[in-house]
């Protein structure tokens, strides 16, 4: 207590008092109460060396534990510990391997930070150790642990917070002891902040595009170390600008790979990223290296692209071909001239595809006299052969039917003068006749496609290949017989050989091209054998037998029998034929083609205006009629009088007399139709034409069109016409009288008077003859007509006469036209008289009642109705209530207990008591509807709840109810409503949903409620729509979740926290959810705003997420704050969950927090249980670690992966000999196995030595292994391994001398079989070597033609059947090539 008071109040000589306090504690062993004392004095005037020497000299306790961790977790309690003190503590949890303890006290700031500590806890944890030098500002080791702990990024951002000023160069050494991949990323990162090779700070507009940044010094830096593969990765990584003033650094790394790592060049190249180097000093590089095509891509001197392009042996051909394109036309020429003049048998095949790519450009004659020039015979036919498929040169296209021929090859010269339309074909045809070439296939070609068959048939007949003309005919083309038969006959040749040829293609040649050719000779004749035969064989072809008919009139055989009874044969060429022979048998075919303008024609030529009346009369056209009856016609007043004289009068046919009959009107020729129809009526003995109901009508109507005064004379002499239909057409033409007349000679009374009464509007004379005929029909039309013209009193009288009463709805209408209750008065007199006369007793009836209501005698109504009568009460009153007339609608509704109408009418009238009960009584939707409507209009709510309870019921109802009351502002009550209708039996799905709607509008107090009791009778979507709009997130969730929509409830949770989420809510919701977007954003969500909680909800979603993305998510989350791992040392339980599925994001994210960590056996496990991920970046990341177990793990990476030599200088580096020789067993490489054991000798490492030669035995090289024992004198550890080998030698070549010999026997029965098989072969004699084949078989091809086929848009011709083909002719030569 004095001590505490003291040390409180600062009592001068309070030490003395601490110090005497102290020992005495200190002697009797209280250690603890000794250091509270010593935590207490006075300026800490007891915290010294001694005290922690002292209390460091006091053995351990019974339980083990130390005297001085007891002093430090007192001091710990009371404060803060000093410098020494948390050094000497250090020093203390470093021997028992728990630095981790410090970690919890540094964040509680409970020690004072120091380079000595951070020194002593390096080795053990060097993140615990950076915390301490950022805490001791001792910032040049803090960036020496970030490189060490390879967190290169962060080294510029921390330089520039504190204020260091740093030099990039020395970082960069710095980390190239560490890793060459850290010091590469280092260099990176700096660049990436701006920072320069001398330490400057670049401004940040320069850093952006590394402009102001020194890359030449930092790729030296990496160079002086002999680091290539990090400075060329940096250069690629910061001059993608590719800046003009970067270009010496660009020669300078692509100089250092091409000489030390061409391959690494060669794709640098190949990007094409790079544009400013020294390109002449780089294409000479490329060509010593090797790499022909970047050498050309760079040379720009003619002469070095000749001498490099020599090398076509190693150049792509392609990459040739494409560079061809960046020389000019000429430097192209002269480097075709250059490798095909240099080496023409390996070159050729490449400059023709050089030549057809860029004959556009070099033009086609220029490279033919290069190609022509070289003594290849063959090089100008390859380089035609390459572009005559898509050359329109006319000149190319001879020039290789020229080479074709001249080189044998007909099959090349037959295709392209088959299938192109370039060539000039007179021409080649010249060339062609005038080297005769053996194949005359071309020649053949030519001719038939562009019409020189003529000239083709006189060069074989001149030629004397009668054969070749036969075979052309017979198997080429059929079809050109008649130009072939007609050049024979104009050479004279042999009637007979013409004949036979022809037979010998009567199925195929055309006939009337045939004819025509002959027939222009004269010679038709000569074809009536083959025209018989043709008939014979029942050919029906026209030209067949058009041919023969003109035979026929040639040779006068019956020709007018054949002409009229054959059907097959060309009436226009045959009579064409004929007319100059005989018109009349051209009249006769051109009659029987029914050919109308020939017709005319002849007959009209040659006067024969009688045969053109009959054929007029007989075709019955009315095109043919109108041509022939035109004005302009001269002879058509002679070829009418033949038709109305003599050709019409001998028919007996009714639809040819019609026709003519309307080809008169339609010539508009009234007078000889008038004069032609008397005759046929009147002036003719035919009875039947006499009585023709027709013609009379026709004669009738023409005079009505043509001569009105003539109609009435007509009408009383004929009596055999249509008379109410020729009435009709009088009427149309106003002739009224004559229309009164024929009705009444028919006695068409009804008729008549309505000719009368509609057309004459003479009602004095329609009542006289009403009066003359007096039939109720009369009566009536005149009474209908009269009330129509608004004669009331007449119309009901005349009605009456006519004692008919069906006209009771005229009278009905003309009283409603009316519509005063005098016109009602009348309807009444008169139905009352129809009342017992009609069929219809409820409409007269109903009249009857509706027009006693109309005139207000509702006692009257009430009389008739209390007797017996037939009127529909109900739509009287329907039409009263339509008239606003209520009085009397209640009147008639109420008669007829039709409540359903009633009510509305009480409604109109004020009784809503009534109204309902009425409703009640007719229990029906609409009168509900308009019931509950009328009372919520006139605020009666009790009635109109009453109404509505039995309209809410019904669905289509339901929302015209709600909007009713919600457009006049009664909310509650409609709530109200629906709350009291949801107890009904009838309650349906949208009245419980309607009514969460409203409660979300306008009660959302009750919105949770109402859903938790009624949700599974809602419709949950229009629910969810409404809260959304209502914005209660709580409800919605709810709903969500009820409806199985557990991807929205979990977005609306993380969108309105606040209102929405709640952590198991949240876990059963995302348990259920499907959308994995949803689920990386509940992650997301969780990182933000609970991470304490972010184990259990990936627990939940481990089965369904992808790892690798929520391992990219975590690494993010708080990267700023936590380094490159992020949150993922936080979810280790979840990682090492999903491990099990090996898959690679997940293993690096584990392995990383366990090399962070410092968990070596639990790395080791992943490593061999899990080893899906990058192990080489592993392995390069370890290797130089400073724990020794996870450098041996490195070497085993290596080993796994055939980084054979890296494993090795690992194991050797840390005196690992046992696993060296096991990464060189693995490797089998003979050079590494001897490399090592020269390790081995060279440190006098005998066992090792003999170790390695027992382990590789099976490919260590015996005399390596003699010279290395040899030279080191280790013969003795050498032997074992001497003697198995020359037991193995021994062994091997036994082996060989057994296998050679039966090697031996097997080739000798090989070689007698096959010789066998010949000499028994006898096809080898019959199809050998024909001397006139070899004589024509032509070159080998060197490449298919690019455009051959069909390509050259030609017409395509058959094969010649009788000549070798051109691919049997290049058999024997490819069987050669093979060879």
């Amino acid at each position: 207590m004095p001590t505490r008071r003291a040390s409180r109040n600062g009592f001068p000589g309070a030490e003395n008092l601490f110090n005497e306090h102290f020992f005495e504690l200190f002697e009797e062993g209280k250690y603890r109460e000794a250091a509270l004392v010593a935590a207490d004095s006075p300026g800490g005037s007891l915290r010294t060396p001694e005290t922690i020497a002292r209390f460091k000299a006091v053995p351990a306790d019974d339980g083990g534990r130390s005297v001085l961790l007891i002093y430090f977790q007192t001091l710990l309690e009371r404060g803060k510990l000093n410098q020494v003190e948390a050094v000497e503590l250090g020093m203390q949890l470093v021997a028992k391997n728990s630095v981790n303890i410090m970690e919890k006290w540094l964040k509680e700031d409970k020690l004072e930070c120091s380079d000595q500590l951070g020194d002593l806890i390096l080795p053990s944890s060097p993140n615990l150790a950076l915390a301490v030098y950022i805490r001791a500002k001792t910032h040049a080791k803090v960036i020496q642990v970030l490189i060490q702990i390879g967190q290169v990024a962060k080294v510029a951002p921390y330089a520039q917070k504190v204020g260091l000023e740093v030099n990039a160069t020395e970082l960069v050494n710095m980390a190239s002891q560490h890793s060459p991949q850290a010091a590469l990323e280092l260099a990176n990162a700096l660049q990436q902040a701006g920072v320069g090779a001398g330490g400057q700070l670049v401004p940040a507009h320069m850093a952006v595009d590394r402009s102001g940044i020194d890359h030449a010094a930092m790729f030296d830096t990496f160079m002086n170390r002999g680091m290539l593969q990090e400075a060329t990765a940096y250069c690629l990584d910061n001059l993608k600008s590719d800046r003009e003033e970067h270009g010496e650094l660009q020669t300078k790394v692509l100089e250092a790979n091409l000489m030390n790592a061409p391959q690494v060049a060669d794709v640098i190249l190949q990007q094409d990223i790079w544009h400013h180097y020294d390109k002449s000093k780089v294409a000479m590089l490329c060509e010593r290296a090797g790499l022909f095509q970047h050498a050309l891509e760079n040379y720009s001197d003619l002469a070095d692209v000749k001498r490099v392009m020599q090398n076509t042996h190693v150049i792509n051909p392609e990459f040739l071909v494409n560079y061809f394109s960046n020389l000019s036309a000429d430097d192209r020429l002269d480097c075709i001239k250059e490798l095909i003049g240099s080496n023409p048998r390996a070159n050729l095949q490449l400059c023709v595809q050089v030549a057809a790519k860029h004959t556009d450009d070099i033009g086609a004659e220029r490279l033919m006299d290069v190609f022509s020039a070289v003594k290849q015979q063959d090089a100008l036919f390859y380089y035609l052969q390459a572009i005559v498929g898509f050359s329109e040169d006319p000149e190319v296209h001879f020039k290789f039917i020229e080479a074709a021929c001249s080189l044998g090859q007909f099959g090349e010269a037959e295709r392209v003068t088959r299938e192109s339309n370039v060539f000039d074909p007179e021409k080649v045809k010249t060339y062609l006749m005038r080297t005769r070439p053996k194949d005359p296939r071309p020649l053949i070609n030519v001719c038939d496609r562009f019409g020189f068959v003529d000239e083709m048939i006189k060069f074989m007949v001149k030629n004397r290949q009668l054969k070749f003309v036969e075979g052309y005919v017979q198997r080429v083309n059929p079809l050109q017989c008649p130009a072939t038969v007609g050049a024979l006959l104009d050479l004279d040749q042999d009637e007979e050989f013409i004949t036979n040829l022809i037979m010998s293609v009567k199925n195929t040649v055309p006939v009337e091209e045939l004819v025509e050719e002959v027939e222009k000779r004269g010679k038709l004749k000569l074809l009536l054998s083959f025209l018989e035969s043709r008939v014979g064989d029942g050919s029906t072809d026209v030209g067949v037998h058009s041919g023969i008919a003109k035979v026929y009139v040639e040779s006068n055989v019956n020709p007018e029998h054949f002409l009229e009874t054959n059907p097959y044969y060309d009436s226009r060429s045959v009579g064409r034929f004929c007319e100059k022979r005989d018109p009349y048998l051209a009249f006769v075919a051109f009659k029987r083609g029914n050919c109308d303008e020939e017709v005319l024609d002849v007959t009209n030529r040659h006067s024969l205006f009688k045969d053109q009346a009959r054929y007029l009369v007989d075709r019955c056209s009315p095109e043919l009629y109108e041509q022939v009856l035109d004005d302009e016609n001269e002879n058509r007043k002679m070829i009418v009088e033949q038709i109305i004289s003599g050709a019409l009068p001998d028919t007996r046919e009714p639809n040819k007399i019609s026709g003519a009959v309307k080809a008169f009107m339609t010539a508009n020729m009234p007078d000889k139709l008038m004069e032609m129809l008397e005759k046929l009526v009147l002036q003719t003995s035919n009875s039947t034409f006499a009585r023709n109901t027709n013609l009379q009508n026709l004669l009738i109507l023409t005079a009505i069109k043509a001569d009105s005064g003539r109609v009435m004379e007509y009408v009383r002499r004929l009596d055999n016409y249509d008379g109410e239909d020729v009435a009709q057409v009088a009427i149309g033409e106003e002739l009224f009288e004559e229309a009164f007349t024929i009705h009444q000679k028919f006695e068409q009374h009804a008729l008549a008077i309505g000719v009368l009464l509609e057309h004459m509007k003479d009602f004095g004379r329609a009542e006289e003859y009403s009066l003359k005929v007096d039939t109720s029909e009369v009566w009536s039309a005149l009474g209908v007509k009269q009330l129509e013209a608004g004669q009331m009193s007449a119309g009901v009288n005349s009605l009456i006469k006519s004692k008919d009463p069906s006209s009771y709805m005229s009278v009905i209408e003309a009283a409603r036209k009316g519509g005063s209750p005098g016109d009602y008065e009348l309807v009444v007199k008169f139905l009352k008289f129809a009342r017992n006369k009609v069929k219809d007793i409820r409409l007269v009836d109903t009249e009857i009642l509706y027009a006693m209501c109309k005139c207000g005698r509702l006692t009257e109504v009430e009389e008739f109705i209390s007797q017996p009568h037939g009127g529909d009460l109900e739509e009287a009153g329907d039409r009263c209530a339509d008239d606003e007339l209520y009085a009397a609608a209640k009147l008639l509704f109420s008669a007829v207990n039709n409540y359903g109408k009633l009510a509305p009418v009480l409604v109109r009238l004020g009784d809503f008591q009534g109204a309902v009960e009425a409703a009640r009584k007719a229990d029906r939707v609409r009168t509900w509807r308009a019931v509950c409507f009328a009372c919520v209009d006139s605020k009666e709510f009790r009635l109109a709840q009453i109404c509505g309870l039995h309209v809410v019921v019904e669905a289509d109802e339901l929302m015209d109810c709600i909007d009713y009351y919600q457009d006049r502002g009664h909310f509650q009550e409609i709530i109200d409503l629906l709350e009291q209708g949801l107890t009904l039996d009838r309650a349906h799905t949208s009245m419980f949903t309607e009514l969460g709607v409203l409660l979300t509008k306008y009660r959302s107090r009750q919105m949770l409620e109402h859903c938790k009791m009624w949700w599974q009778r809602c419709n949950l979507p229009r629910l969810i729509r409404a809260c959304e709009a209502a914005m209660l997130w709580s409800e919605m969730v709810y709903l969500h979740s009820q409806y199985n929509e557990f991807d929205n409830a979990a977005l609306v949770m993380i969108d309105h926290s606040p209102d929405a989420w709640n952590p198991s809510g949240f876990t059963t919701v995302i348990a259920k959810a499907g959308n994995l977007e949803v689920m990386y954003k509940s992650i997301q969500f969780y990182i933000d705003e609970q991470p304490e909680l972010l184990n259990d909800l990936l627990s939940v979603l481990a089965p369904k997420v992808e790892s690798s993305r929520v391992i990219s998510i975590l690494r993010r989350a708080y990267a700023d704050r936590f380094g490159d791992l992020g949150l993922l040392p936080l979810c280790k339980g979840y990682l090492l969950k999903v491990q099990e599925s090996n898959v690679p994001d997940v293993n690096d994210a584990l392995n990383d927090i366990l090399i962070a960590e410092g968990s070596l056996d639990e790395l080791e496990t992943s490593i061999d249980s899990y080893d899906n991920f990058d192990q080489f970046v592993l392995a390069r990341r370890l290797e130089k670690h400073e724990l020794i177990q996870l450098r041996r793990i490195s070497a085993t990476l290596f080993r796994r992966n055939g980084k054979y030599e890296q494993a090795i200088e690992v194991s050797k580096r840390d005196k690992l000999y046992k696993d060296a020789v096991e990464s060189v067993a693995a490797s089998e490489d003979a050079e590494l196995t001897e490399e090592l054991a020269t390790f081995f000798l060279e440190n006098q490492l005998l066992e090792c030595f003999t170790t390695i030669l027992y382990t590789c035995f099976e490919f260590f090289r015996p005399d390596m292994a003699l010279e290395l024992s040899w030279r080191y004198n280790v013969m003795d550890h050498a032997m074992p391994f001497m003697i198995q080998t020359m037991k193995e030698i021994g062994q091997r070549l036994m082996g060989l001398e057994e296998e050679s010999k039966e090697k031996r026997e097997i080739d000798e029965d090989e070689k007698k079989k096959i010789d066998d098989e010949v000499n028994d072969d006898p096809s080898v004699l019959l199809f050998g070597l024909n001397p006139s084949q070899a004589a024509d078989a032509g070159v080998p091809m060197l490449m298919a033609p690019p455009g051959g086929g069909a390509g050259m848009g030609g017409r395509t011709v058959p094969q010649i059947g009788w000549t070798q083909s051109a691919a049997a002719a290049l058999q024997p030569t490819f069987a050669g090539l093979q060879q």
